[in-house]
């Protein structure tokens, strides 16, 4: 008992160590959100009111996420920085219990080798320093345990966290269909299953009288049969942090290489995986790591049960020194990458909250959506007076003279920094890579309270929409629709950006959102360019 006390403990001190650094964040992402949804709303909405899920911006059912939040609130007020222990600590425990569930099935060694690649993959790495993400630490946590119950045959005790673990994140939802097909003791496993069942019928239903849906978008129309094509191949971009180097060819060789000895087990993973994937099918249009932290947990428990059938235990752990060594050079890659990006949202937001009237932040990394939550909680919850502005895309110096100093981050001091006398160099910079004349074309069309659009005619590059001459700017996929409810008309620009840098833009483009409207707009290829070349006008 205390050598398994020992390896769960070291395997929560490691995901502490790895990721300590969450510590010193201040509120990124969709925290302003949430946090003024919990100050403006009656105590304990999310527990028995429907319309406060209706009015939330994302169809989103996660009483439990809104539960842990506004516990920490009121214990912590608005100091984020226990908000991040309390989720740290939540983090460290995912290791922990995941080996100890393991421990029915995997000997020690390769239950802590499954939940050693569980932690250090990409897509795990990506929930350390989100609050807005807890649920997904909750639920697995949740579904965890529940997997425990049911193997120790207590079936109404693992449905109650099966529940609880659904209530927390819709991911736990196939672990219903899952359970039966594991190896437990023997028992009528239908029958042991039926709590199981309520549970998930109770769940449904509250989902649906919450959302008016069993599904959600987070805002995307779900095109499922196309998103179905793609899923796998943006999975498989998370799972490896969206790079390619040697640390994931070694990693990758090495679970594929463990997957020759399951043998028997193989069509339990593709169903485990095919379950993993299924719940986020519908909000997959804009991929987001999260998304993928089924799939890792499928395939690292995967990569252990077949390390440890493997005939040649030699064999097995050369293979398994492969995955960990390459699997920690994956994680140190990504993670830098990864915690810089909301390290540097953190310093914007926090000077956000104490800029002067006449200052401008250039260049935020924070949506435009949260910016407007932080500049109502500066108010409202920070008690302080109105803050100076930003903006998001360097268009806007071409088309604007900002008066005041201009801030921006600085990577290599790693805080904002005063940019003003920079920028008639990086005014020059960027709207000397802009070529007005550039071929672009944009549809959009109003469908059953949808905004559907096409944009081209480049393939690759990236499409932005920018509103206010740049003042907020979304990264957008070339094809896709939005739900618009509540709006009326929709005034913006497309971007695009090539791989070689230069930008072109369209001129402000005022969409009419009324059922069945629709505009076109291009702009032609002037003068061919040779075959096979971008063309130029």
């Amino acid at each position: 008992m205390l050598t398994e006390a020992g390896i769960a403990l070291a395997l929560a001190a490691a995901a502490w160590l790895l990721y300590f650094p969450v510590l010193r964040l201040w509120w990124i992402y969709d925290d302003f959100y949430h946090l003024r949804y919990l100050m403006t709303h009656r105590p304990g909405w999310y527990l028995f009111d429907a319309e406060g899920f209706r009015g939330f911006p994302a169809k989103v059912f996660t009483p439990l996420l809104f539960l842990s939040l506004d516990v920490d609130r009121r214990l912590f007020g608005l100091d984020p920085r226990l908000f991040y222990v309390h989720h740290l600590a939540a983090f460290a425990l995912c290791p922990a219990v995941l080996y100890g569930v393991l421990r029915f099935w995997l000997s020690r060694l390769w239950a802590a080798a499954a939940a050693w690649i569980f932690l250090l993959g990409p897509v795990i790495a990506s929930l350390a320093p989100l609050l807005m993400v807890r649920h997904y630490v909750e639920a697995i946590l949740l579904a965890a345990l529940a997997v425990a119950a049911w193997t120790r045959g207590r079936p109404w005790i693992s449905a109650a966290l099966y529940f609880a673990a659904c209530m927390a994140k819709e991911i736990a939802v196939p672990l219903a269909v899952l359970l039966p097909l594991l190896p437990s003791p023997a028992g009528n496993r239908i029958r042991r299953v039926l709590p199981h069942g309520v549970a998930l019928v109770l769940y449904l239903g509250l989902r649906y009288a919450a959302l008016g849906t069993i599904a959600g978008g987070y805002g995307f129309t779900a095109d499922l049969p196309s998103l179905a094509l793609a899923l796998p191949g943006k999975i498989a971009v998370e799972l490896v942090g969206g790079r390619f180097s040697w640390a994931v060819v070694a990693l990758g060789a090495a679970i594929l290489a463990s997957f020759f000895a399951l043998r028997r087990r193989f069509i339990l993973v593709l169903i485990a995986l095919l379950l993993a994937v299924l719940p986020v099918l519908p909000v997959s249009t804009q991929m987001e790591p999260r998304y993928a932290v089924p799939a890792w947990i499928v395939l690292a428990i995967a990569f252990a049960a077949g390390c440890q059938a493997m005939p040649n235990q030699r064999i097995a752990l050369a293979i398994a020194a492969v995955a960990s060594l390459s699997g920690l050079w994956l994680n140190r890659q990504d993670w830098s990458v990864r915690f810089a990006r909301v390290e540097r949202m953190s310093a914007e937001n926090r000077f956000l909250l104490d800029m002067d009237t006449r200052d401008v932040l250039r260049q935020p990394l924070t949506l435009a959506a949260s910016l407007k939550e932080l500049a109502w909680m500066r108010e409202n919850a920070f008690h302080r007076p109105p803050g100076g502005s930003w903006f998001q895309d360097d268009l806007y110096l071409c088309l604007h003279s900002p008066q005041g100093r201009i801030w921006g981050y600085d990577p290599a001091a790693r805080r904002v920094v005063d940019q003003t006398a920079r920028i008639p160099s990086l005014k020059k910079q960027h709207c000397s890579a802009v070529r007005p004349g550039a071929p672009l074309q944009a549809s959009f069309r109003v469908e059953n309270g949808n905004l559907f659009w096409e944009l081209g005619p480049y393939e690759e590059g990236r499409y932005r929409f920018l509103l206010g001459d740049g003042i907020e700017a979304f990264e957008m996929p070339r094809s896709a629709g939005f739900q618009v409810a509540g709006l009326t008309a929709l005034p913006l620009r497309i971007e695009y950006e090539s791989p070689e840098g230069w930008t072109t833009h369209s001129p402000e483009l005022r969409l009419e959102i009324r059922e069945g409207a629709a505009l076109s707009w291009s702009r032609p290829v002037l003068t061919p360019g040779p075959a096979g070349s971008t063309p130029r006008p």
